[in-house]
């Protein structure tokens, strides 16, 4: 009987001795992914007025921004990357879609 306490005892003291995180913590990081969207679309739209609103420097950033988030949006959804053999042209012309074609931004469509 004894040896069955002890092994019993054995084998729940590490659940035991595991501390639960407090409730204010676990609702955090409950709320932390709809925070994080919120405010990546408050910034995208703050960036798409100022672009629009303003001709100085203020609207050049914004753009600038703008720009850059889209390009990281494209590269994290990108597709399969191709070899240039793959992606070229007819008359073996290459531009910038044949370019956008072996990065997996642009599907073939020539």
């Amino acid at each position: 009987m004894k040896r069955m306490l002890l092994a019993l005892a054995l084998a729940t003291s590490p659940t035991l001795a595991e501390e639960s995180k407090p409730v204010a913590t676990q609702i955090g990081e409950a709320m932390r992914p709809a925070a994080e969207a919120y405010g990546k679309t408050m910034n995208r739209l703050v960036n798409e007025y100022m672009a629009g609103a303003s001709k100085g420097p203020l609207g050049d950033a914004a753009r600038a921004n703008l720009k850059a988030q889209d390009q990281r949006e494209r590269e994290a959804n990108r597709g399969v990357r191709r070899t240039m053999k793959e992606c070229i042209k007819p008359g073996n012309v290459i531009d910038d879609d044949v370019k956008e074609c072996m990065d997996g931004l642009r599907a073939k469509e020539w």
